[in-house]
């Protein structure tokens, strides 16, 4: 199968990271000559990509009037079907595996932003459910900036019984709850861990923190009441990775 990215950032990302998935790319004609235009073609150059030069139009209509920056590209799109046995042949490859699980993130915008937070956090999986989740379209792919290539992402038909799969061997479930006393600065968090993030308006679903090990909450001031869920997410997964590597 094909799909497509665009974007200058996601073409250069996925240009360092898998140049091996683009089968042809498209830049706009006349395109002004900067330093990461250049380093597109020298990648292109480098691994051999065929490339064409298109006007706007045609590039506004294959983006669907999506901001493309002059550049889109072909990739090669295997159509994997995953199941929960897929989930666990993935965590055991991994010492102490560090899971997202983003409930009823329904913005596509926010699910890219989350992957590529996810993918800076050296998580090893994102795991979302297939009823309250949008799809892994160039939207999401663009916003990721191309890291959603770079992680398995699985689509699941009940976060419940994939929170009790992952119990089932030893990894801890942590949800997101704004009500929450604990404070994630407070507490110690160990890996294995899986993180669960929901909606910035309505958080993660009450059936959900029913089956969580523990909730903890973000502080926040000056009456916010709620963080965009991409800044959230950096925030604890961060804040997790600084205990991890600095709090032995």
């Amino acid at each position: 199968m094909e799909d497509i990215i665009f974007g200058i950032y996601p073409v250069i990302n996925l240009l360092k990271n898998n140049p091996k998935l683009f089968k042809k790319i498209y830049i706009l004609n006349n395109k002004k000559i900067t330093n990461k235009i250049k380093e597109i073609f020298i990648n292109i150059k480098k691994y051999n990509i065929p490339y064409y030069e298109v006007k706007k139009q045609w590039l506004d209509q294959k983006t669907n009037n999506h901001v493309h920056q002059g550049i889109l590209g072909i990739i090669y799109c295997k159509k994997i079907k995953y199941n929960q046995n897929d989930i666990i042949k993935i965590i055991n490859k991994f010492e102490k595996p560090f899971i997202l699980m983003l409930d009823k993130i329904t913005d596509p915008h926010n699910f890219g932003a989350c992957i590529r937070t996810a993918v800076a956090a050296n998580i090893n999986i994102i795991i979302l459910s297939k009823h309250y989740s949008p799809k892994l379209n160039s939207t999401v792919k663009k916003v990721s900036c191309g890291t959603s290539e770079m992680l398995p992402i699985i689509f699941v038909n009940s976060l419940i019984h994939t929170i009790n799969l992952l119990k089932n061997h030893n990894i801890t479930i942590i949800g997101t709850d704004i009500k929450s006393k604990n404070i994630i600065f407070d507490k110690k968090i160990y890996l294995p861990v899986c993180i669960i993030m929901g909606s910035e308006n309505k958080g993660i679903r009450p059936i959900i923190k029913n089956n969580c090990d523990m909730l903890l909450s973000i502080p926040l001031f000056n009456n916010i009441n709620s963080l965009n869920v991409s800044v959230s997410t950096g925030i604890f997964l961060f804040e997790i990775i600084r205990q991890h590597l600095f709090l032995k």
